[in-house]
């Protein structure tokens, strides 16, 4: 039981937590969310409220991915934990933030906001965390 990469914390047939990092890279995306899926399954959740979580953390993977490192080799790290009826999701990084994307595009922050229940963001000289939680 399991995906591969990925550290669970509590007993494997009810895991607490998931901890996860791949390269920044386009490829790496699908597998997070396939990791994040892998761990929301163990937890029977709400299909709808479990898609919605790994859709959230799909867009903060995906901006992490396109705007951290541009184009230096990273790591992105995807860590999820549940704590009560709330789920935790964090993606971080090390990179800095470039600005200069498509202005067409940018409409990750407003799919995050939409899918959970509450999203923060913080920003310093040693990378970005965004932080997702959801109530189960």
């Amino acid at each position: 039981m399991g995906f591969e990469g990925v550290r669970y914390k509590g007993h494997m047939s009810q895991p607490r937590a998931m901890d996860v990092a791949y390269p920044a890279r386009p490829d790496s995306a699908p597998r997070m969310r396939q990791a994040l899926r892998s761990f929301l399954d163990i937890l029977d959740l709400e299909t709808t409220r479990a898609e919605d979580a790994v859709l959230a953390a799909g867009e903060a993977v995906g901006n992490a991915i396109e705007h951290a490192y541009r184009g230096a080799r990273g790591t992105i790290r995807l860590r999820a934990s549940v704590k009560g009826r709330r789920l935790f999701i964090e993606v971080l990084d090390r990179g800095h933030w470039r600005l200069d994307g498509d202005p067409e595009r940018g409409r990750g922050l407003s799919i995050m906001r939409a899918l959970v229940d509450r999203v923060s963001i913080e920003s310093s000289r040693s990378g970005t965390s965004v932080s997702l939680e959801l109530t189960l």
